[in-house]
């Protein structure tokens, strides 16, 4: 409910305050003030109207690019608790902070002269590589920007990831350095009590079942380069043949389905590390989900085969509205889904 207060707040006093003989009153004042059970009446049914109204947005996409059968399959495995969050830049965007090709774009200020190399190895998605050339160049100053820019004194959150500790209340996988997570959670009243960060993770797969309920952050966090996972150099020395990302990832999933939200999903370790775990039971896998925007119809054949091979089955919803279709299909599930 807490989620939709603001802006029933802004649409209740979008027509100006009451004024009388120059003294104002917002609408709110005057409807709360003589009326509290009246307000809190009025809210309820501008909630309820505004969730009849997301799932009737997201029935409507869904419906038009052939994605429904699918959402209700995902719907199907939320109710029986069995799906997994992983949580990527996307989610974050609302709050202020940068898609990482861009947040390292940024950081060459200084560096005007990796510009049009860095812009190749991000054309060419070799991220772990642009970030190494930028830190060989920035050195100590690296993780001061990462600090700086992602830090954990960077609380401001905004937009559909709000809804997530409604939804998902045990673990939550993020490949974030950012604190978004963080805050939305405590700021709900659902503050995970352990976080483990990077090379960390290995002691979640004895530890998890105790305490399911915790952020998993696969690299790490930018308040600490400690176990961080953003180079090349990192990347090798965090997963290697002790420890590897597909490991990690088989035993958190079990039988559970993951649900990609704010990720790009292109030829990357997450990716490989799915189609290993794909390769692996080739007769029973399990099922993940993504929430995408749906690309051009040329390009769909492609993309689609290109997930499957790691078992992910995307769940398109239209490119130019991001937040509000991804708050829509949080909301679908929310509400239990869209049956009938």
């Amino acid at each position: 409910m807490e989620y939709f207060r603001q802006r029933f707040l802004d649409e209740l006093n979008e027509e100006g305050d009451i004024k009388i003989r120059g003294l104002r009153w917002s609408r709110q004042q005057v409807l709360e003030g003589l009326d509290p059970d009246g307000y809190i009446q009025v809210f309820i049914e501008w909630v309820d109207d505004a969730k009849q109204a997301a799932k009737e947005r997201a029935r409507q996409f869904l419906t038009d690019n052939g994605g429904l059968p699918r959402f209700r399959a995902l719907t199907q495995r939320f109710r029986n608790g069995a799906v997994l969050p992983f949580v990527g830049a996307g989610m974050s965007l609302a709050s202020g902070f940068k898609p990482w090709g861009t947040f390292l774009l940024s950081l060459l200020v200084d560096l005007p002269h990796l510009k049009s190399d860095i812009e190749r190895l991000l054309r060419e998605g070799l991220y772990e590589e642009a970030a190494e050339r930028i830190q060989n160049e920035l050195r100590g100053a690296f993780n001061e920007e990462i600090h700086s820019h992602l830090g954990s004194h960077c609380r401001n959150v905004a937009g559909p990831v709000q809804l997530m500790p409604v939804l998902f209340e045990q673990e939550v996988i993020t490949t974030n350095f950012d604190y978004v997570l963080t805050h939305v959670y405590r700021n709900a009243g659902k503050a995970f009590p352990i976080e483990y960060s990077g090379s960390r993770l290995a002691d979640a797969r004895s530890r998890i079942a105790n305490n399911p309920h915790c952020l998993l952050r696969l690299h790490g966090e930018a308040d600490s380069s400690d176990g961080r996972v953003l180079t090349r150099t990192e990347y090798e020395a965090a997963y290697n043949g002790r420890t590897t990302l597909t490991a990690i990832l088989n035993v958190l999933l079990g039988s559970r389905s993951l649900l990609f939200m704010g990720c790009s999903l292109q030829a990357d370790r997450t990716i490989n590390a799915l189609r290993e775990i794909r390769s692996n039971a080739p007769d029973t896998p399990v099922r993940h989900y993504a929430f995408l925007p749906c690309p051009p119809e040329a390009e769909r054949p492609e993309r689609r085969a290109f997930l499957a091979d790691a078992e992910i089955h995307p769940i398109y919803y239209p490119p130019d509205d991001h937040d509000q279709s991804i708050e829509d299909l949080l909301i679908s599930l929310m509400e239990g889904g869209l049956d009938g």
